[in-house]
């Protein structure tokens, strides 16, 4: 029997847990979580649940304090207005990434951040 972390397979690679603390929370209101720093390439997990009306995306920063939404050939992507669940992966260290509800009607969006 293997003794220690069981490694999990993410993009192809095998890894042990990263040993990050989550970052975990709720939207009631338009705002943001806290801030989470992956492990330069490696995936990470992002998922929301919940009955809600609401609007929230992913954002990183490169500094802690100016954060710019994620895209792609001009496309923001991560933008989610219902329940999900996805994985990224940031390839710089020390890139800090955060969920930030930018719209709110009503419910409670449960969010979990990890690695």
């Amino acid at each position: 029997m293997p003794q220690g972390p069981v490694p999990s397979t993410v993009f192809g690679e095998r890894y042990s847990p990263s040993g990050l603390s989550v970052v975990s929370g709720t939207f009631s209101a338009t705002g943001h979580s806290a801030s989470f720093t992956p492990l330069a390439g490696r995936g990470f997990n992002i998922t929301a649940s919940g009955t809600f009306s609401a609007s929230f995306q992913l954002e990183r920063s490169f500094n802690g304090t100016t954060w710019f939404p994620i895209t792609a050939a001009g496309t923001q992507l991560y933008v989610w207005t219902a329940p999900e669940s996805e994985q990224a992966q940031e390839d710089e260290n020390s890139v800090k990434y955060r969920l930030n509800c930018t719209a709110y009607t009503s419910g409670t969006v449960t969010y979990r951040i990890s690695q």
